[in-house]
């Protein structure tokens, strides 16, 4: 295969990624680094945890700051729940990290916030600090969806964010979640009514059961029905109709936009660009290395005190990995790859067409929507015969 003869390098540009693991409580079926037993003492330190990770890896890596540093184009603040941070830390936190690097002119800010806690006092402090987007985890604004997420907001607490996000920020995102009790003609007013309130980008997720969260309990119960693969496949297929009738391209497999409204940050990844990650369960990508923070966050804070980057794993790609990755990425997005990329199986290629799951559309393969559901199947068959 061509691909295997030359690898792209990703682009010089880097990103930088700030988890932050606090959340005012936890949702049913969130599986990520977080936690919601915390205090005042307790984030202080996490902060100056990260300062102290940035440092280390400033020191072990002269692209990140001094003469040689590359630029940084994004910054993106995740959780966990950022806006439980008190203002003052989170702008440390952001002029301690982001605020050292060399940036390109006209850099993306992004944090997420959750609706309760997105306060105008907030908003103007997080503007003040730099951010320029903001991220609000909506998931959905009907009430009973929202109960069985076990989400904290109400929809007009979702509602009355997004509106001050909107008169705040340039730019705004909305998260939705395709979940049990979902319907179509529901979400499709939802999906419009966040585009009147100004929300430039969606990201749509399909809600997933991970073991030990007290949704996946409930459903090994009996308590609570999961839909079936057609009827999520059927919702999911309507959702990205009524999204493109609305002016949301779909650009990525969860995430939509109006023209010029990408998540930049996002769009890197799947470009394989270079990024740092800091705190607790953080990922990070550099040259050939990629690896992962402790996501526990006594073990995170230990590790620093004691002077040691706070890795729980980390690994040098391969050939293999590389050019699975550089076919695997893009063709999460709308560009999809060069059939030159691909291995030469015209079987293969043929198959899946016929089945749907993607098209060949000139000399590029692009996924269907259908194809985009089932990437994780895509990428095992791919990585069967490269």
């Amino acid at each position: 295969m061509s691909a295997a003869g030359r690898i792209a390098p990703p682009p010089r540009d880097g990103g930088l990624y700030l988890h932050v693991p606090f959340c005012a409580s936890l949702c049913a079926y969130c599986h990520f680094h977080r936690t919601d037993r915390h205090d005042a003492d307790l984030r202080r330190r996490y902060a100056e945890a990260v300062l102290r990770e940035f440092s280390l890896r400033a020191a072990a890596c002269g692209l990140l700051t001094g003469p040689a540093a590359r630029r940084a184009a994004t910054c993106y603040v995740g959780g966990g729940t950022p806006s439980t941070l008190e203002p003052d830390l989170f702008a440390a936190l952001l002029a301690g990290t982001w605020g050292r690097l060399r940036r390109r002119p006209g850099a993306e800010v992004t944090a997420e916030a959750n609706p309760e806690s997105f306060t105008p006092e907030l908003a103007a402090a997080w503007r003040d600090a730099g951010v320029n987007r903001v991220s609000l985890g909506i998931q959905s604004l009907d009430p009973a969806v929202l109960s069985r997420l076990g989400r904290a907001a109400s929809p007009d607490d979702a509602r009355a964010a997004l509106r001050l996000a909107a008169t705040t920020f340039d730019r705004v995102s909305a998260d939705w979640i395709l979940a049990p009790g979902c319907r179509r003609e529901r979400l499709r007013a939802e999906f419009a009514e966040a585009r009147d309130l100004g929300v430039g980008h969606v990201s749509f997720y399909i809600l997933e059961r991970h073991a030990g969260t007290p949704l996946a309990e409930a459903v090994s119960t009996g308590r609570l029905r999961r839909p079936s693969d057609a009827e999520t496949e059927s919702l999911y297929l309507a959702a990205r109709e009524d999204l493109a009738a609305l002016g949301y391209e779909q650009y990525e497999v969860s995430n939509f936009c109006l023209a010029g409204e990408e998540s930049r940050h996002n769009a890197a990844y799947w470009r394989r660009a270079p990024y740092l990650g800091l705190g607790p369960g953080a990922h990070g990508f550099w040259g050939r290395r990629r690896y992962a923070n402790h996501g526990d966050i006594e073990r995170y804070l230990d590790a620093l005190a004691r002077e040691r980057l706070p890795e729980a794993d980390a690994e040098i790609l391969g050939r293999c990995d590389r050019c699975l990755e550089r076919i695997v990425l893009p063709l999460r997005t709308r560009e999809g790859v060069p059939l030159a990329d691909l291995p030469a199986e015209p079987d293969w290629l043929a198959r899946g067409e016929r089945d749907g799951l993607w098209r060949l559309d000139g000399r590029r393969l692009r996924l269907t929507g259908r194809g985009l559901l089932r990437i994780d199947d895509v990428e095992a068959a791919l990585a069967r015969i490269l």
